[in-house]
């Protein structure tokens, strides 16, 4: 095998950080690169999370990339509008030559005779090898399916879960029945309500909520956004926005000034929009600390609440019926669509396929039910492997996050050939995560059963932090956390 002077790399995901990641290898001149994903096109999540509604939580111009601005047509875009976006950056960068749309990988194995790594492709059984990988699926990658929904089919209706939306369902004219209260059910209840016959929410617990403030743009704003000065300026103030309230955990701690203010404002806003619904406020106002689990952030789900067509049931589905489903406490609800709205089992961290490095050591035996990364990035035992969206790098404003994870990779991969490779030292990976999880220890996300923690209670979503230090972080500790060694296939 001849020497190069720059690695093959596999990009597996291509949503926006796995767009990022190759984008940013190409600005460091490596070229030899494959973006794998099951989908048809680039998109990530907002290939399939295509349910009525669905738009994202984070303003357009914080929610995009640095690089490449937009014409947003409002402050929060809609599924169609990112999905094209991500499409229209990766053209424009020159990706689509470099992308294999669906193929799903299932498994990367380290291959000890060559000191690369085998990805396996499930559509065709091919496995192709390379110097290093790069994992861009994210944690938001495989949906909860809830248990009544894993038995034999016995609805005769239909049933879809938000995170792969079935374009065929219509609910127009329909009796729909919601499974959940969390950011995707909100988004499909105020769109179903407008359409549906009559729509059924179940709810377990409720969420705080806090008013999204989302709007269109105005032909006036649009042309003064178009303007490269207006448009950065936006970016910025959303930024510094995000900063102050993340800095210092101040939003994560019950003693936390932005925790209190966003508790008082989350309450207000419950309580004035029901204010005319004491039944439904009565189930509406969380007994849990603020922040403690993902905060629901909409303009329109509780004026929905009070619509006419619309029902509150706080008490869990347990089981389906030909003609609907039935809750916890035996009660039989008809429906002729059921939406799962239940979310992403996300502790399970690169759980749609097998990882396996030198000396046969498997990912997720290595991390035992606690997945842990240095910056989240990278895995000791696991050369020239990459993760971004990792372990405990949750926060706003995510785009953000990801531009600065691929800037660390490209790094450790420029001037990476046939014969070395780049791992995590065991002492910088192990003395990140013990900071991360003392000062996570202090957050009320270790109060509370939330999709933030994992099975041990251990949190290992959310980043400890405020935004501006992990992005010098990636920038500061990448050289004296890493080494590189010449490929033995064995780790030193």
């Amino acid at each position: 095998m001849g020497s190069r002077s720059a690695p093959s790399v596999a990009i597996i995901g291509a949503g926006f950080s796995g767009i990022a990641a190759a984008i940013q290898l190409r600005r460091n001149n490596i070229h030899d690169f494959t973006i794998f994903d099951k989908a048809g096109d680039f998109g990530g999540t907002w290939w399939w999370a295509r349910y009525p509604g669905a738009e994202v939580d984070l303003e357009s111009h914080l929610y995009s990339y640095s690089f490449a601005r937009h014409d947003w047509s409002g402050t929060h875009a809609g599924w169609a509008e990112l999905q094209g976006y991500l499409a229209r950056v990766a053209d424009e960068w020159g990706l689509r030559p470099n992308f294999a749309p669906r193929s799903t990988v299932t498994a990367v194995d380290w291959k000890a005779d060559t000191g690369q790594y085998a990805v396996t492709i499930e559509e065709t059984g091919e496995t192709r090898r390379f110097d290093a990988v790069i994992s861009a699926v994210g944690y938001l990658n495989k949906p909860n399916i809830p248990p009544f929904a894993r038995e034999p089919q016995v609805f005769n209706g239909q049933m879809c879960h938000t995170a792969s939306w079935d374009p065929e369902i219509d609910l127009a004219g329909k009796t729909v029945a919601v499974v959940g209260t969390g950011a995707s059910a909100v988004q499909v209840v105020s769109a179903a309500q407008k359409v549906a016959k009559e729509v059924t929410i179940f709810q377990i617990e409720p969420n705080w909520i806090l008013p999204r403030n989302a709007r269109e743009y105005s032909p006036r704003e649009r042309e003064r956004m178009a303007r490269p000065l207006h448009y950065t300026r936006e970016r910025l103030r959303l930024y510094w926005r995000y900063q102050r309230i993340q800095a210092g955990l101040s939003h994560a701690r019950v003693d936390g000034s932005q925790n209190k203010k966003r508790k008082a404002e989350a309450v207000r806003f419950i309580s004035e929009s029901l204010a005319g619904r004491p039944d439904l406020l009565e189930v509406s106002i969380p007994d849990f600390p603020m922040e403690a689990r993902r905060t629901v952030l909409s303009d329109t789900y509780l004026d929905t609440l009070c619509r006419p067509n619309v029902k509150l049931v706080p008490h869990a589905v347990t089981e389906l019926a030909p003609a609907g489903v039935v809750d916890e406490t035996g009660a039989k609800h008809e429906a002729d669509v059921i939406v799962l709205a239940t979310g992403y089992r996300t502790e399970e961290y690169l759980s749609t396929y097998q990882v396996t490095g030198p000396d046969g050591v498997d990912l997720h035996e290595h991390w035992a039910g606690e997945p842990e990364a240095f910056l989240g990035l990278m895995v000791p035992k696991f050369p020239n492997f990459f993760i971004m969206m990792g372990p405990n790098t949750n926060a706003i404003p995510l785009v953000a996050f990801y531009e600065a994870q691929a800037r660390f990779i490209a790094k450790r991969l420029k001037g990476l050939g046939d014969h070395s490779s780049v791992w995590v030292r065991e002492v910088a990976n192990r003395t990140y995560n013990r900071w991360a999880q003392a000062r996570l220890n202090r957050s009320v996300w270790v109060k509370t059963n939330s999709y933030f923690r994992g099975r041990t209670g251990r949190v290992l979503s959310q980043w400890p932090g405020s935004p501006t230090a992990y992005l010098l972080s990636t920038r500061l500790l990448g050289l004296p956390a890493t080494r590189r060694t010449r490929k033995t296939g064995r780790a030193a």
